[in-house]
């Protein structure tokens, strides 16, 4: 076998396993609904996102995010008044 059919065939073999790995990552998501949202966010916010991951260790922000989502829709169900009050953007913190 000449270098060059050896290079090829290894070329093919990367590119099948990572055409495999891209397919197995898009059943994943698939299975979990996952979805991309985009929205625009301020100085503000950003630094509030900022003191979350800081103060949480978080590494990414998308995490910092979905944490406080899944903690706010758990209390919503738990207790819809604390949650209201919570969510009062007129409440002082």
């Amino acid at each position: 076998m000449t270098d060059e059919r050896k290079a090829e065939r290894i070329r093919q073999q990367n590119a099948a396993r990572q055409q495999a790995r891209r397919d197995r990552k898009q059943l994943r998501r698939e299975q979990v609904g996952a979805e991309k949202i985009k929205f625009e966010i301020y100085g503000g916010t950003r630094r509030d996102l900022d003191a979350m991951q800081q103060v949480g260790g978080y590494a990414e922000t998308g995490e910092a995010i979905t944490l406080a989502i899944r903690y706010m829709a758990a209390m919503a169900r738990r207790d819809p008044a604390a949650f209201a009050e919570a969510m009062n953007p007129r409440n002082p913190l």
